[in-house]
């Protein structure tokens, strides 16, 4: 009687020890690393970026380990669904259409999109002033659904495309992230204007299935834990998003 007991007690330590030592599960981060300082691949091959760090953070501290892929932007959510990978970390806003589709973690940034125009006192100064002008936005995205809501003549053009199209006096207007719109205006040598006014709010959340309820509490509870021990705050300040007391744009609440 003795034996049989300590058979299947010897084999519970071993169990115990064992899991002790199990690698921890693979969670499979995707991004397209095209958007500095968010994501992109840096000087030494590295995919790295806001994002991207605070995605492994996140994913560490929730007992993961990260693997970080780099996909095409069209690929990044077709793999959620085909479970190629686990998480899109890639600036996606959080909107009603989205999340018929996919779950998200809880915001971890927000931003705006916003306009930016040529510079002059007879350009437009305010988002008031671009009523009835020539507008223009890339793709179908947040960008594209914040134009809509200008009254004005809305120009579709691809990503790339709208700063030369505002310099050619194609359009009057162009709607991009604050971001991207900041950094166009200084790099104008003084040509471009970002309007102080930023025109929708857009919050970013980590993209996950649909079906990926327990790893979307898992993420979103160590998420609020890094947020309150300050991680996200210093990752903001080493890759430059946390705004400076002369950022030009203020966001909607």
């Amino acid at each position: 009687m003795k034996k049989t007991l300590l058979i299947p007690l010897l084999l519970l330590v071993l169990l115990v020890a064992c899991s002790k030592d199990a690698a921890p599960p693979n969670l499979r981060i995707a991004t397209d690393a095209t958007f500095a300082p968010f994501h992109l691949i840096d000087a030494a091959g590295q995919t790295t970026g806001f994002d991207v760090e605070l995605a492994r953070a996140v994913a560490i501290h929730a007992g993961y380990e990260p693997e970080v892929i780099v996909l095409p932007y069209a690929d990044l959510f077709t793999g959620l669904t085909d479970g190629s990978h686990d998480l899109v970390a890639a600036t996606t806003g959080i909107t009603r259409n989205r999340q018929q589709t996919y779950r998200f973690s809880m915001p971890y940034f927000t931003t705006c999109q916003v306009a930016v125009v040529r510079r002059g006192s007879s350009e437009p100064q305010a988002v008031a002033e671009l009523k009835g002008k020539r507008i223009g936005a890339s793709g179908a995205g947040t960008s594209f659904h914040a134009m809509q809501l200008i009254d004005g003549v809305h120009v579709s053009l691809e990503d790339g495309e709208g700063i030369s199209s505002l310099q050619n006096d194609a359009i009057d207007a162009w709607i991009v992230d604050e971001f991207d719109g900041v950094g166009a205006a200084r790099a104008s040598n003084g040509g471009l204007d970002v309007l102080a006014e930023g025109i929708a709010k857009e919050q970013y959340g980590f993209v996950l299935a649909l079906d990926q309820t327990d790893l979307q509490g898992k993420l979103n509870s160590s998420l609020s834990v890094l947020e309150s021990d300050g991680v996200v705050a210093e990752l903001m300040q080493r890759f430059g998003v946390a705004r400076a007391a002369d950022w030009p744009v203020r966001c909607p609440l």
